[in-house]
């Protein structure tokens, strides 16, 4: 019912087998989504408990994000040369603050790779948290960047790590990344995008690629290719779309892409309408600004995250598809945001 109601599409994805990785991770490779590249899906308990759970911050979401980023660099070698690549070949782009939460960075190391490493803070000039509709997303200005590490002369793989709703900030990275790379007579050749991302983002990314002269584009999703809001922010696997309803008052349903086996997973702990990376930077304890160190916002998005569940919860209820799962899975995470709220305090 569920998959008829929200469009989720189940039937795009096929299990590929890489080794080295852990027994109760999936990867899944996604066909006929993208004419230009190559996506893969990366599912295990650790991004479904992250997806799921927005009261899962700090140490303990770097410390899940870590052993996700260590199965993706497996796959990540196995997918491409990287291995075979010298690191003047292959360049490490941190949007900050957010992205460096994801670890990949430290989970290649971890594995022997070396690379160069470039950062970028890409910034909505007006209030983004669930704001990214098009006006805003125009605003976009760079209010740091570091390209000092870019090798010259050479064909090079980009890295890039980050939550991927609209899309808007990846098309200011590559493309600042691109004019930097061309005062060094170095050209983009191959891409590896990771991290939650939606459909909508993936799209946006791929022709900005393309564009850029990127030969050969991987994504690596999380859990799911998810479904994107009308504010171009929140990014669920499925449910109702809250920011439409806030601003027309109507009902819109929304579905993502999704192994059907994995779907049966997420069902009793995934809230219908949830938005599953949240604010990345806020459920982070320190991030990185290029010029020191600074707060995520932990206890803001802890009440973010409250306000944002009972506003589904309200909307949801009463709903035909509604189940009583759904309701036993809002009351416990709400549970435990307050839990943890309560525990800042101390």
């Amino acid at each position: 019912m569920l998959i008829d109601t929200f469009n989720i599409r189940v039937g795009l994805t096929e299990e590929v087998q890489f080794p080295g990785i852990r027994p109760d991770v999936k990867v899944y490779r996604v066909n006929g989504l993208l004419d230009s590249s190559e996506v893969y899906i990366i599912d295990s308990p650790e991004v479904r408990r992250v997806a799921c759970h927005p009261h899962v911050v700090g140490d303990e979401l770097i410390s899940l994000m870590k052993k996700v980023a260590y199965d993706a660099s497996k796959v990540i070698v196995e997918l491409t040369m990287i291995d075979q690549l010298r690191d003047d070949e292959i360049v490490f782009e941190h949007v900050l603050r957010a992205a460096p939460g994801y670890c990949l960075h430290d989970a290649l190391r971890e594995i022997g790779l070396k690379f160069r490493e470039v950062w970028i803070r890409p910034r909505y000039k007006l209030p983004s948290y669930r704001d990214h509709d098009e006006e805003a997303s125009k605003e976009i200005e760079v209010v740091y960047q570091d390209f000092s590490n870019i090798p010259e002369d050479s064909d090079l793989m980009v890295l890039k790590p980050d939550t991927e709703a609209s899309g808007r900030t990846s098309e200011t990275a590559l493309s600042r990344l691109y004019q930097e790379a061309g005062k060094k007579n170095s050209k983009l050749r191959e891409l590896v995008v990771y991290g939650f991302i939606s459909e909508y983002g993936m799209k946006v990314i791929e022709k900005t690629a393309l564009k850029l002269g990127f030969k050969k584009i991987y994504f690596i999703a999380l859990g799911n290719i998810t479904s994107l809001c009308y504010n171009l922010y929140d990014m669920p696997l499925y449910g109702p779309d809250e920011s439409y309803y806030s601003e027309r008052g109507e009902i819109r349903k929304l579905g993502g892409i999704i192994d059907y086996q994995a779907l049966q997973d997420y069902l009793l702990e995934f809230i219908p309408g949830a938005d599953q990376p949240g604010d990345w930077s806020a459920r982070q304890k320190t991030l990185f600004t290029g010029l020191g160190y600074e707060p995520g916002g932990i206890r803001k998005h802890l009440q973010n995250s409250i306000d944002l569940i009972n506003r589904l919860w309200k909307i949801s209820k009463g709903q035909e598809w509604f189940m009583e799962f759904h309701e036993e899975a809002i009351k416990k995470e709400l549970q435990e945001l307050k839990l943890k709220l309560e525990q800042l305090k101390e």
